[in-house]
């Protein structure tokens, strides 16, 4: 099988029960410092706050219980008091440095964006309003782990491990450890394997950095794309994400070819189904 399309987010799938809400805050007025320059960094400024918080709120319907669903008086609150502890020069750097805090603060909102605004002291009319505007995602995100270099069972684990203490990553499902036969260059050690759903606020290339990191940290030398390795970690499928960029192609181009991922895949709660032998359509149901 040479090609791998999907009719809708292979990932959608995942999502099945939720029910989208959306809380909404406007002209929140907080005071922090902001600017360039010298009497926007010596004084505080009024800072106003515009956010758009999407969050499954089927819970919070069923049982009627702010326990079950976002606090937008606290997440107003977190906001205001994230703004007046810290301080930045760009409006862009203070949006995306709240937005990753709120998002780690409050795990149940899955989308949020957030404008910031300002009237600059510096301009001469006083009245021209600049902003900055941001949004980003808790997405879903599969990741498929090899080893077939020293005590592969521990490497499995130990990488495990160190994605699950990433700051911005959380495994919501582990896969079972399958034994597999090298495939293209056949002549070396047979591979353990194993995948994970988690779900992320880093987008896919901060993702492939970070596992990168701990390739390298558990010993992985790159001679070679299909060499034997003490680990290998795949980013196999990332929510509503398709590329095919040099630095990165999803879904990953090998995921066709290889059997025991898709039995993972299965395992994790993702079902694909052939159609014919180019064409891959989906076929989810949740678990």
């Amino acid at each position: 099988m040479d090609k791998m399309t999907f009719a809708v987010d292979p990932m959608a799938s995942l999502r099945l029960g939720s029910v989208c809400g959306k809380i909404c805050i406007t002209n929140l007025c907080c005071r922090g410092i902001c600017g360039i320059y010298e009497e926007e960094q010596r004084e505080s400024q009024e800072l106003v706050l515009d956010a758009k918080v999407a969050y499954d709120c089927s819970e919070c319907i069923a049982s009627d219980s702010i326990s079950c669903s976002v606090d937008y008086a606290v997440v107003a609150r977190e906001a205001q008091d994230f703004v007046a502890k810290h301080s930045f020069n760009l409006l862009e750097s203070f949006v995306a440095a709240l937005c990753d805090h709120l998002l780690r603060k409050f795990p149940r909102m899955k989308r949020l964006s957030l404008c910031m605004r300002k009237h600059p002291r510096s301009w001469p009319d006083g009245r021209t309003e600049f902003s900055a505007s941001l949004s980003k995602s808790r997405s879903l995100a599969i990741l498929g782990l090899g080893s077939n270099l020293g005590d592969r069972a521990a490497l499995l684990s130990d990488a495990e491990r160190r994605i699950r203490q990433l700051l911005d990553v959380k495994v919501l499902r582990t896969s079972a450890t399958h034994h597999t036969a090298p495939l293209i260059c056949e002549k070396q050690p047979a591979f353990l394997n194993r995948s994970l759903l988690l779900e992320t606020i880093l987008n896919p290339l901060e993702l492939l950095m970070a596992t990168q990191c701990i390739e390298n940290d558990l010993g992985r030398i790159r001679p070679g794309n299909y060499g034997p390795r003490t680990m290998d970690i795949d980013l196999l499928l990332f929510e509503g994400v398709r590329s095919a960029s040099k630095a990165l192609t999803l879904p990953h181009p090998q995921l066709s070819r290889r059997r025991f991922w898709l039995e993972e895949l299965e395992e994790l709660g993702l079902y694909l189904e052939a159609k014919d032998e180019s064409v891959w359509l989906q076929e989810c149901r949740a678990v």
